[in-house]
Formats: structure tokens, sequence, C-alpha cells
């Protein structure tokens, strides 16, 4: 739809408008909800499409008793109706556009933004500066050295952290202004324009004004100043990261003296890893400490009259400014506004009142962080917007947050990408923004409060949080609602969602402890059957953690349903209902300790990619698994141990990535030869003969071994275990793997076995790990080598490996360490940690 298009085209351009004008403010929001209406009529017709699609092989195939259980969706598709819709939609989106030259003026909608901000200088009050000093001396080192010609010192933050302020103090050094022969300053900011950088260089080289106006001969003037002296300069506030503008700007400073010194001040990660030559993945500028946040603060909100004799406006301010969380920028326009306001009940408010809420005239940390949004790609844009669903300090995980991105449909399609991959970086693209935050651990992230002040503004009220008893206005437009449950409160909040029938998100977040048996349970589920049938417009159901034993069958109403997580829940089995939700992407069933079966008509949910049924009690895959092409996530294929005749179904699934489990291999039959070779993306395999019980014997030892023969992995593997495997000897490919990228290796209770494979020669084995095998009574050079024949050696055996461990090995009674002696650290030359919990009546220590 062009409207469609162009509306968005005008929300991108517009939002600018809105911070100091509720009248612009007020139309955004009526003309984004015509937005959203507009896609949820799009996507009712695309669904309809796939609808059609679908079911005539649906009603072929299924049998007269699945005909008496299938339930179908209680509003048909009329095609007059929806004729009427499209045209009411376009004509309430003509309605609210024909408005835009009332609200807006008649100004064209910008190709390009102007930066609004006030250039930086090269001036600082050194005396307003806290909790540098750290930061100023490692950066003054790196200065003052010479080891390079010309190095590159990303300093970088988000935005109002004090980047520009330590590039200040570090050219007005003392130490630093002597060591240099030129210094000069450049505010670069969003437009990377060439010339006008060479123009301020050369003013603040020549201290004149510069009238060159031609890029070549500007470029010629530098370089003849800056030839055989050693200078300082500064790029401050630089967010382009094309590298080709970038190597052409350096081109004059490449004449500088040895020691000649470049600072560049950025938010963006990518920016600084490009332009940087000291260090690959460049240090974030950090918040300053609580004490010296509130000295920042002291100086600026108390002034002259100094904090003596106002103990309750102190007491209020240091929780003013452990709000600001360290952020400077934050901490001086807080101070500077209440410095004029004497009573504290003034104080009290701003305390009170969200940070975003301040206009322009009153502190410009909304303007600075807005900044930092309104230049953000329109697709970044949607993606923060969205994470106001979270509560603040939430920890955010990267396929949580892609996974409901994609549900939105807020991620555009890139040729040769998956679709998370292309969320994977979006994600990467906001953390390099300085939006997202690595947090304590690793692997989560976490927004800055400020930041998320400035989602929870642009996202208005079509995002809605409960996070306290006090119910919040849920309205028409709300499309995205998130609740923290507290002391049982879940269906209460339940209901109150009842009305917002346009509803796309239904996100309970975790506190404290799991919801499980903390509320009503029957209360709980009479409400929910009550509610999901009213969400038809619904694309994420969150109901993880909650006592719910089933779903109703009328959530096929639920059609454009993309997101389904009912992780860590009681469920037994979902309804063979859901199967005719064909726009569904994710399916999370995640420590679900009761589920025991799949609808048997999965395999239809073509769109479906991540199916998360980790620690389940599943006895077998559901038929026609192979027909899920998209599908990416599958971290257990189970088979089943009547027949044991599905796993053909697992060679057509050509998409999985990460860690895959085939369990219940000793009932496996008719295996296709080198049906995993191809999963280029796997990175863990588990290959386990569940079943079987760990001394017992199996019945056909070659059988099995021809059956792990075909079951070969890729050589981008990274983790292989493999579990309770009946054959006597291991396949040839489990050791002569010279290229393969296996790191950490699990051979376990595979109690038939007899000799251990050639394991040595796996060039890039870290870690290990050997129990259960009770038939291997010696261990020699078939270990390290394979052959026997030690003399016709290639590679060192174990070069790499650093973790071994031998676990209950009952028949084990000779070991022989082939070239354990040779002056090249022998076969195990980086071993750092052995374990073994075996006798041996000999060991032998033989020189190659």
């Amino acid at each position: 739809m062009k409207k469609l298009s162009f509306s968005n085209t005008v929300l991108d351009d517009s939002e600018g408008k809105q911070l100091n004008n509720p009248a612009v403010k007020d139309w955004l929001s009526d003309l984004k909800e015509s937005v959203y209406d507009a896609d949820d009529l799009l996507q009712e017709i695309n669904t309809e499409v796939l609808r059609q699609k679908m079911e005539p092989e649906l009603e072929s195939s299924l049998s007269k008793v699945q005909e008496l259980i299938y339930t179908p969706p209680s509003h048909a598709f009329d095609s007059a109706l929806m004729n009427s819709r499209v045209e009411e939609v376009c004509n309430k989106l003509d309605f609210i556009m024909k408005q835009r030259k009332d609200v807006l003026g008649s100004e064209a909608i910008a190709e390009h933004r102007v930066s609004q901000t006030i250039p930086s200088t090269c001036l600082v009050d050194d005396s307003s500066v806290y909790g540098r000093d750290d930061e100023k001396d490692t950066f003054t080192k790196l200065l003052l050295s010479d080891d390079e010609k010309l190095s590159v010192i990303p300093i970088v933050g988000m935005g109002g952290i004090g980047k520009t302020t330590l590039a200040q103090l570090l050219y007005n050094d003392v130490r630093v202004k002597e060591h240099f022969d030129l210094h000069a300053w450049a505010c670069v900011s969003e437009e990377f324009d060439v010339l006008r950088i060479y123009q301020q260089i050369y003013e603040s080289l020549t201290s004149d004004a510069c009238q060159i106006l031609t890029l070549n001969l500007l470029q010629s003037k530098l370089k003849e100043a800056l030839v055989g002296k050693k200078f300082l300069v500064v790029l401050d506030d630089i967010w382009n990261k094309n590298y080709n503008r970038w190597d052409f700007l350096r081109l004059p400073f490449k004449f500088g003296a040895h020691g000649s010194k470049i600072i560049v001040t950025t938010r963006n990660e990518d920016v600084a890893s490009m332009m940087g030559t000291l260090s690959p993945q460049p240090d974030y500028l950090m918040p300053i400490s609580e004490e010296e946040s509130w000295l920042l603060f002291e100086k600026h909100a108390f002034k002259s009259r100094g904090v003596t004799g106002h103990s309750q406006l102190e007491e209020i301010g240091r929780q003013i400014v452990r709000k600001c969380n360290g952020l400077p920028l934050a901490i001086k326009s807080l101070g500077g506004l209440l410095c004029s306001k004497l009573f504290s009940e003034e104080w009290e408010s701003i305390l009170d009142s969200d940070m975003w809420v301040l206009t322009q005239e009153e502190t410009d940390i909304l303007p600075s962080l807005w900044l930092s949004y309104l230049y953000l790609p329109p697709h970044l844009k949607l993606c923060f917007s969205y994470c106001a669903i979270f509560p603040k300090s939430y920890r955010l995980q990267k396929l949580e947050l892609v996974l409901l991105w994609k549900a939105q449909g807020l991620l555009q399609p890139k040729k040769n990408k998956m679709i998370e991959e292309v969320g994977e970086e979006y994600f990467n693209d906001l953390i390099s923004r300085s939006f997202f935050q690595r947090s304590s651990s690793s692997a989560h992230f976490i927004m800055h409060d400020l930041i998320y002040d400035l989602a929870n503004f642009v996202s208005g009220e079509f995002s809605v949080r409960w996070e306290n008893s006090e119910s919040p206005n849920i309205l028409r437009k709300t499309r995205h609602f998130s609740y923290m449950e507290k002391h049982g409160d879940s269906f209460a909040k339940l209901e109150a969602i009842s009305q917002a029938k346009y509803l796309r998100t239904l996100l309970p977040v975790p506190e404290y402890a799991c919801y499980l048996g903390t509320f009503n349970k029957e209360k709980f589920q009479e409400v929910l059957f009550e509610v999901l049938p009213k969400l038809q417009c619904l694309r994420v159901l969150n109901l993880s953690l909650y006592d719910i034993k089933e779903l109703p069958d009328s959530i096929n109403n639920m059609k454009h349903l993309r997101h389904l997580d009912m992780s860590e829940t009681p469920i037994r089995k979902l309804p063979d209902t859901i199967c005719t939700l064909y726009n569904l992407q994710a399916i999370l069933l995640r420590k679900c300790r009761i589920l025991t079966e799949l609808p048997d008509n999965l395999g239809r949910l073509i769109n479906l990619s991540h199916l998360d049924i980790t620690q389940t009690k599943l006895k077998k895959m559901p038929p026609q698994m192979g027909k899920l092409k998209d599908l990416q996530m599958l971290p257990e294929f189970v088979l089943d141990e009547h027949t044991g005749d599905n796993l053909a179904e697992l060679k057509k699934l050509e998409k999985l990535r990460g860690t895959l489990r085939i369990s219940g291999l000793v009932h496996s039959s008719g295996l296709e030869a080198y049906m995993l070779r191809d999963k280029t993306y796997l990175k863990e395999l588990v290959l386990d003969w569940r079943g079987r019980d760990s001394s017992e014997e199996g019945n056909n030892t070659v059988e099995e071994r021809e059956v792990l023969e075909k079951l070969q992995p890729h050589l981008n593997l990274g983790r292989l275990t493999i579990k309770g495997y009946g054959g006597e000897m291991f396949p040839g490919w489990s050791g002569y793997y010279s290229s393969s990228a296996l790191v950490y290796l699990i051979l376990e209770n595979c109690v038939n076995c007899i000799s251990l494979p050639p394991l040595g020669q796996l060039p890039s084995l870290r870690e290990l790990d050997i129990s259960g095998l009770h038939g291997v009574v010696s261990i020699g050079s078939e270990f390290y080598y394979g052959d026997g024949n030690t003399t016709t050696r290639v590679n060192k055996p174990f070069r790499s490996l650093q973790y071994l461990q031998f676990y209950n090995m009952s028949g084990w009674q000779e070991w022989s360490y082939v070239g354990g002696d040779n002056n090249e650290g022998g076969v195990f030359p980086n071993l750092f940690q052995l374990e073994n919990s075996n006798v041996f009546r000999k060991m032998d220590s033989r020189q190659s």
C-alpha cells in the first residue's frame, strides 16, 4: 500500500517536531494509530492468502476424526467486508494527512536533518569537571607517547557521558600543549562534510577565516601546514562510519611528524573501531561515581549559596543525583534547573517526575538524547521504541529481543541473510550507538535509565507497562502491554486489557520468583480463556512461568499470532487448532516438563523458525517435520521408541543452527547417509542412544556403527557428545578430522567400545571427557595417530588439548604415552589439567 509507505515516511520526518509541540505530538499519535490499523488490515489480507494456500491441502488430508476435532475460526473471510474496511482505513489516512499542513506547516519532507545542537569548542572550565582524573591520566600517557607515526585515539560513550569534556581537558592540558607543535579542533557532527571539516582544522591552525572553497586546494594547504610538524587534531562527535570518507579525510595527516595524534569522540563503537589505531575494541567512557556526581550537582545547583543550611534540599538532591546514574550531562542540566528553585516542593516535583517531561528550556538532557534517536535509521527507531515495553533495568537477551522484533515485523529482509541475522545486526548497531549497554552478566544487556526514558517518550501511549498496583490507562491505541506479576494479581491485569482489542504484545515480566502457585489458578485460567479470544490482533503471547495446563481451542482465532512462549509451564499438550495459526514463527516450550507430545499437524506451520523443546518429556516428533523449511532452532529431535523411522525428516531441515540433540538413536532405522554433513550452521551436536541403560550391551554393534557412520557432522561443528553408543569401534570420521573445528568432545557410556578413535589428530580439540567405556582395556598409538605407525605421523597429537578427563573405565588396564618425553612437549604440549579416576595395572611412556 503506497499510502502506508508514505505515511511511515511522514512519521519519520515529523517526529522531531513533537518535542515542544503538543499539537504535533497528538497528530503524530493519530497518524501512528492509523498506520497500525492499516498494517493490521494488510496482515489480515496476507494471512487469508496464506490460509487459502494451506486449507485445501488440510481438507484433503484430514480424517473424519480430525474433522470432528477441528474448530474453524469464528470469523470467516468476507471479501465485501474487507473491501469496505480497506476503503475506511484509506479514508482515515487521507483525513489525517490533510491535517498535516495545518499542524506542521507547508515545509516539504526533509531528506536530511541538520543538527541544531551548539557546535563544540576546545574551551572547557576544568573546575567544573569531576570524576575524570583516571581517564585523563590514561589518555595523556597515550598522547605523550611517540610509538607510532600517527595514532588515532577514540573516546567512546553514550550521549551526555562526557566525551567532549574529556577531549577538551586533554586538548588544553599544559603538558599536551607543550608536546605538540600544532593543535586543531573540529566539530564533525552528523554530516561528514570533508570540506567543512578541513575548513575548521585550517582555521584552528591559522586562527584566520578560511576562504578556500576548493577541496583539492584546501587539502594541499593542510598538507603544507602539517608536513614535518607534530600535531594534535580533535575530531569531535563523529557519527558516519563510511571508511572511504575517513580514509580520504586523513590523507593530509599522513605528512605530519612522528608522534602526531588524532582524538576522535563518538557514540558509535563501529566508528571507533574503524578509525582507532590503538585498540581493536575501544573502551567505553563509564559514568562517574555517586560522590563525584554529587560534587558536580552541588556546584551547579547551589552555586554561591552553598549546601550548608539546606539539609532538606541536599537530601532530595542526592536522590535526584542517584537517578542520573553518573551521567554528567544529566547532572549538570538538572543542577542548572534547580539552582533557581528554592523550595523543597519544587525539588520533589523534579524527583518524582519522568525526565522526558522536562522541556528544552528547563534541561537539555532530553534534547541531547533525542538527537541520538532522531538520527537513527527508521528501522532502528521502531526497534528501539519497542523496547519501552520492558521495565527499567530489565536485562535484555539478544535472541529474545530479535524474536520479538521479528514477530512485530520490524526486521527488513536483506539479500543472502536470514531475518534473524538482520535482527542481530540491528541489535549490535544499537549497542555500538550506546542505546544498549552490556550488563554485569556478559549474556545480558540493559538500557541506561535516560535511554529508557527516551524509549518511553517515543513509544507514547502505544506501549503500556503495569508495574505497580495502580492501574494504567489502557486505551484503544495500546498495542503493546507488559506487566509485573505481584502477589497473584495477574488475572486482574488480564481482565484490564480485555478491551484493548488491537493489542499486539502481551508480555508478563518476571520480577523475583516464578508465578507458579502464587495465585488462584482456576480463576486465572478462567480469565485467560475469556480474554484471549478477544485479542485477535495479538502477535506476541507470553504465558511463561504460569500454572497453565492447557490452552483454549479458540486460540485459532488469534490468526496474527507469531510468537508463543509457554516456557516453564505445566502444560500437557498444545491444542490441535494451533496448527491453523500459519503466521507462527516461534513456539517456546522450554522446561515444560510434563509435555509429552506435539500436535500431529505441526508441520503445517510453514513459517515456524524456532521450536524450543529443551527439557521436555516428548516421546517422539510429529510427522512431516521436514516441511518446516525455515526451522532454525530445534534443540532436540526425539525418535519414536516404537518405529524410530522419522529421522529422515531431519535431513530436510537445512537451516538448523545452534545446538541439536538427537535422542533415542537406539530405535533408529532407515537412516540416509550424510544426513547431518550439510548442516553448516550447527555448533553443538549430541548423539544420544537414550533408552539403553548404561550397563546394557547393544544388540547389534555393527548396525549401531553404521548408524553413527551416517551421522557424520559438518566440519564447522564445535562441540560433540556421543552418549550410549553401542558399537565396538567408532567410525573413521570421529578422529580423522584434520580440518575439524571441534573444540569440545564427550564420549559417555559407550559400553561396548574396545578402542578409542584417533582423537589426537583433532587440531582444535581443547577439552576431552571420556567416561563409562568399560570395554577399553588398553590405550596406545591408536588414540594419538590411529594407524599405529608413529613414524609416519604428520601432526603432533593433541596439540591444542588443555583439559583431559577419564572416569569410570572399569576395564582399562594399560596406557601408553607414545612420544611422551620428546623435547617438544610430548603428545600433550598444552595440557593444563588431567583428571583420572582409574587405577592401571600398567602405564608405559615410550619415546617416539
